[in-house]
């Protein structure tokens, strides 16, 4: 199986493309060498085949033999509207929501989230640090697109960006649920799904006025995932999961 990297859109309208230096550790350390074949996507749906013509200190230089049809992204849009976690747990999130097959990834501010950003430009410094990881998840599970993760909304954001973008479904994990279950939702709902939104809490759970305005919301649901308690890293890739087992085959 070849190798899989990302490079720009404009790199590949070009029958020969260059190879950055920032994928140069990738490239050395699988041993390439001139004429060996690699996959080049774009990160917006293109892919192609390419040859390796030169690799040098300064990058290298490839040759597109071929585009590829590939058909390695879920029908499912899923935009995932994590509760900010401490620590690195966030990093994990964002990492296997891609590999999951996540479309978009939104982080949440909510009333109970330890972690606090003072300034737009903290934000924006995290965004990047996280799109850097969704950037290499997609790279490592063969992704024709890169999802893209926004600076962190406040709950309020959220609430007026589900309004704008009308989405088919929300799916909103509480564990105070006690009358629907994600299969009772799951079989309530059409298989054509194809634009939904998830949103889990923080370390701290979503609070009682929280979920009261979720719960106004047309087309939010207040699911149980069952009779134990996740962490706040676990929720959003258990739900993710059960999602694209469903719409995805």
């Amino acid at each position: 199986m070849e190798p899989w990297f990302f490079v720009s859109p404009e790199e590949l309208g070009q029958d020969k493309v260059l190879l950055t230096k920032d994928l140069l550790p990738h490239l050395r350390a699988l041993h390439l060498q001139r004429g060996d074949l690699i996959i080049l996507a774009d990160g917006k749906g293109k892919v192609y085949r390419a040859r390796l013509l030169e690799l040098t200190a300064k990058g290298g230089e490839a040759e597109i033999v071929e585009e590829l049809s590939l058909s390695n992204e879920p029908s499912l849009q899923v935009t995932l509207f994590p509760g900010v976690a401490k620590g690195d747990k966030m990093d994990r999130v964002v990492r296997q929501a891609v590999e999951l097959g996540v479309h978009r990834i939104i982080p949440v501010l909510t009333e109970r989230s330890v972690v606090r950003y003072s300034t737009m430009s903290q934000k924006d410094e995290k965004a990047k640090r996280w799109q850097k990881i969704a950037l290499a998840a997609a790279q490592q599970s063969r992704r024709s697109l890169i999802p893209s993760v926004l600076p962190p909304f406040e709950f309020e954001e959220m609430l007026l960006f589900w309004q704008q973008e009308e989405f088919e479904a929300i799916f909103v994990p509480w564990e105070e649920e006690r009358n629907l279950s994600l299969p009772q939702v799951l079989e309530s709902l059409p298989r054509s799904l194809k634009r939904v939104g998830l949103f889990t809490g923080p370390e701290g759970g979503i609070s009682d006025r929280e979920m009261e305005q979720i719960k106004e919301f047309e087309g939010a649901y207040s699911v149980s995932l069952g009779p134990r308690i996740l962490r706040a890293e676990t929720a959003p890739l258990a739900l993710l999961a059960v999602l694209m087992c469903r719409y995805e085959w």
